[in-house]
């Protein structure tokens, strides 16, 4: 019976461990934010562990030292009323908490957001059940599930929310930030390397909060600047029959109440005379559209809040039957097979 046990908690443990693999985590930094917040958690590890190996030790040596023995009934000396010791063991832990607290508003004061200056890259990220919007305000660019960020650049992000209360967080980048509805939140991070991180929404904000992921393009500023170029490119024009039914499709039918297609406005641009109070870009910014913005689609990698590969086969199963793929998600419209044909014809040219 003992070596079952065993067995099923050893097997029980590795199967915890495997809902940690390939997670993204701030333990492997790319960015100041998430090395302060890295070296603040080791040291607090660290700490805890002494502290735990002291506690239990000096508990153990006291439980084999003063046990009861046969024949003896006398107590240990007594140190009631010993002010060293009540000294030592009131002065070490405020000694200890003092320390924790000066690691802790160092870091905070790290990771601060710095004065925003004229280069940064500016960002407005708003939440959806269960995706992420991001628009460049002043390159012109609307897109979605997948940002694009160069290295060594800081990128200060705006946030807003279009429905209930999400958290922006990309681990081995920046800290968690709160996307509330009717509130502007404000992150920023300047990531040291290049590659592809990845984030979550850390806030549970539905049925598919699991699946409302972010995925992180940190490139050279040559390949950004590229990438930019072609965001802001029209959208490619039908050259088939087939592809000017999808277009017709995605324009003024039944894609159109949902989608963009093609030039946007910034919310500035497109209200002059709002009131800049809390939260009211927020509201505007979010009205534009229930779903993402479709000019360069298939220049993304990822669609569907980053769950899935964006390739011709999984857009076809995502016309067909999206509700299997993402329960509870907004798109609840059925179209027929030539219509999901002639959309896949113009959507794949959408690069």
């Amino acid at each position: 019976m003992k070596r079952s046990a065993r067995t099923l908690l050893l097997l029980a443990a590795l199967f915890t461990l495997t809902g940690c693999a390939g997670a993204p985590t701030f333990i492997t930094p790319n960015s100041s934010i998430s090395a302060d917040q890295a070296g603040l958690y080791r040291i607090l590890i660290v700490l805890s562990i002494l502290v735990f190996v002291f506690v239990e030790a000096w508990l153990v040596y006291n439980i084999v030292r003063f046990r009861r023995r046969d024949g003896d009934d006398s107590l240990p000396k007594q140190v009631y009323g010993n002010n060293r010791l009540e000294i030592i063991w009131t002065a070490l832990p405020l000694l200890l908490v003092g320390v924790l607290f000066w690691l802790t508003v160092s870091t905070v004061n790290a990771v601060s957001a710095p004065a925003p200056l004229a280069d940064d890259l500016n960002l407005q990220v708003v939440g959806h059940q269960w995706w992420w919007e991001f628009d460049y305000p002043d390159l012109g660019i609307l897109t979605a599930n997948e940002l694009h960020v160069p290295a060594g650049k800081t990128v200060q992000i705006t946030l807003f929310s279009n429905d209930v209360i999400h958290s922006f967080w990309i681990p081995q980048l920046s800290g968690k930030v709160d996307v509330i509805p009717g509130q502007t939140n404000h992150l920023w991070f300047k990531a040291d390397s290049l590659g592809e991180f990845h984030g979550q929404c850390a806030e549970f904000c539905g049925l598919n909060h699991a699946n409302m992921r972010i995925k992180v393009v940190v490139e050279s500023q040559a390949d950004f600047e590229a990438w930019v170029a072609n965001q802001q490119k029209p959208p490619a024009a039908p050259q088939t029959d087939l592809q000017k039914k999808g277009y017709d499709l995605v324009t003024g039918g039944i894609c159109n109440s949902c989608h963009t297609l093609g030039e946007h406005k910034s919310e500035k641009e497109s209200n002059p005379q709002t009131p800049a109070g809390p939260g009211q870009a927020g509201i505007e910014l979010a009205a534009r559209g229930v779903g993402p913005n479709l000019t360069h689609l298939m220049s993304r990698s990822v669609f569907a809040g980053a769950t899935y590969e964006l390739n011709e086969t999984n857009l076809h199963r995502w016309l067909q039957d999206n509700q299997s793929m993402k329960p509870g998600n907004d798109m609840s419209v059925n179209p027929s097979a030539s219509d999901i044909e002639a959309l896949i014809a113009y959507l794949t040219t959408l690069k």
